[in-house]
């Protein structure tokens, strides 16, 4: 089994995690704008717990937005030099996606639509449908608040992330079941070990962010 390390920081969650293919540690810290300052040194105090070196890595998974321009530009610079540095690959999730499986995890829901504040008037959108714990389908855009009440939904869908607030009354309309939660690293190793064991890897020159509508629209921190 592999030891991975996984870094999600696209919110105001710093989040870790690191296994050793036998176990795992994770950190989940609510440490807004504060992410530059404790990121090394909290990755670097999960490794000394399940005692491994970062040279002991086989890759490097990172949740890579959209979401917080500085937290998602940090955490890929963060795991694009390690993997370089070690000679490793690197896994590259939607923070998205990451929200979505963990929201399925805990609820084992059909359907989650993930909803991100993008600023300027715009709201990040992706809609993630499941059959048991298999993600079987995945779409993600960027669009104005006013486009939202196009969008169809499933009676039942569960909403989640900082945008719902943005759409409360469309919501209404659709009986939701909303929750407020960051995306948890814990949830990227889990992808991040399937992603792995299939071969679903990168080259760390080939590591990006993930711009849905330009750099200029991102939820800056």
């Amino acid at each position: 089994m592999p030891n991975i390390l996984a870094i999600e920081t696209s919110s105001d969650a710093c989040s870790l995690a690191v296994s050793d293919g036998k176990r795992s540690v994770a950190c989940h810290e609510l440490i807004p704008q504060r992410h530059t300052e404790k990121l090394l040194i909290l990755m670097q105090q999960l490794m000394n717990k399940i005692n491994l070196t970062y040279q002991d890595l086989d890759v490097v998974a990172v949740g890579c937005g959209p979401g917080s321009f500085t937290g998602t530009r940090l955490a890929c610079s963060v795991t694009q030099g390690l993997a370089y540095s070690i000679g490793i690959p690197a896994i590259s999730v939607s923070s998205m996606q990451i929200l979505a499986q963990g929201i399925n995890r805990e609820f084992k829901c059909a359907e989650v639509t993930v909803l991100i504040n993008a600023h300027m008037e715009q709201i990040y959108v992706g809609k993630f449908e499941f059959a048991e714990e298999q993600l079987i389908s995945a779409s993600e855009k960027a669009l104005y608040l006013y486009e939202f009440k196009k969008v169809n939904f499933s009676q039942g869908s569960f909403f989640v992330g900082d945008g719902c607030p943005l759409v409360e009354e469309y919501l209404r309309d659709f009986d939701p079941k909303v929750h407020e939660r960051y995306p948890n690293a814990e949830d990227l190793l889990t992808e991040a070990e399937r992603r792995f064991k299939e071969g679903i890897t990168l080259d760390p020159k080939d590591l990006e962010p993930v711009y849905l509508s330009g750099e200029e629209h991102w939820t800056k921190k």
